[in-house]
């Protein structure tokens, strides 16, 4: 059902997610592809690539030193939301999202996706660009 996906950017938290992205702008080279205000307005995520990876540098004020710059998920492309979801829910998958969820502030129409758990825990996100 997945083989052959596209890895759509990898998601890490950071203190300070300026700081970062413009790290990997200046010092390695990325370009930014997206920057978007967080839901309450208070900072920035920002989308960098370098035309082979892409991560999404996300902000958090309360992240565990353990988590700091650690991927805190890994992305993958979705063509059919619906049917990826349908397919994880009837297979038992570990949903870690209310469902799919929408972000129409990202991109030019928005983006859906949803979140499952792997047997170590790890999230993996199913991303459909609108």
């Amino acid at each position: 059902m997945f083989e052959g996906r596209k890895l759509d950017h990898i998601g890490l938290q950071v203190p300070d997610s300026e700081k970062d992205a413009k790290f990997y702008m200046e010092k390695l080279g990325f370009s930014l592809k997206g920057k978007f205000k967080s839901s309450r307005g208070e900072f920035y995520t920002w989308f960098v690539t370098n035309g082979h990876v892409t991560y999404e540098i996300s902000q958090k004020a309360d992240i565990a030193p353990e988590a700091m710059g650690k991927p805190n998920h890994i992305a993958i492309v979705s063509n059919d939301i619906e049917a990826d979801y349908k397919y994880c829910v009837e297979n038992g998958y570990e949903i870690c999202t209310n469902g799919i969820e929408d972000i129409q502030s990202r991109w030019e129409r928005g983006c859906r996706y949803f979140k499952i758990k792997s047997p170590a825990g790890e999230e993996i996100e199913f991303n459909q660009d609108l």
